[in-house]
């Protein structure tokens, strides 16, 4: 199997002061749709209120990945069998962008959310 795999070690700490929240969650949404900080209104009290926000003081950190052929150490034995072996890629990627059914109409969709990539993929048409 194919995999990519991060174990990190470390204390959490809850953030409570309101700037340093507004801070952290800006930047969380900054890093999956740049752009978009500036296109919404700011979370008020009650929401933020409602949401918590957790920083991770990292310890140690390490990180796997396996790529490539499958490896069979009975290798010479299953080749012989009548089974199919390979590697069936799977990939998460973005559709289309839906628009809130509620959205009053006429609001086009943004540049930066039809642009949108993760790895350089485009967004399905």
């Amino acid at each position: 199997m194919n995999y990519r795999s991060v174990m990190a070690v470390g204390r959490t700490r809850r953030i409570t002061d309101p700037e340093e929240k507004d801070a952290a969650l800006a930047a969380l949404v900054e890093h999956i749709v740049p752009g978009r900080s500036a296109e919404v209104r700011a979370g008020d009290r009650r929401e933020l209120a409602a949401t918590a926000v957790l920083a991770l003081l990292l310890d140690e950190v390490s990180a796997k990945v396996r790529t490539g052929d499958p490896k069979d150490e009975d290798e010479d034995e299953d080749y012989d069998l009548p089974y199919w072996a390979g590697v069936l890629p799977l990939a998460l990627e973005p559709g289309p962008p839906v628009p809130d059914p509620l959205l009053k109409p006429g609001i086009p969709v943004p540049p930066h959310v039809t642009a949108w990539t993760r790895n350089g993929r485009r967004p399905r048409s």
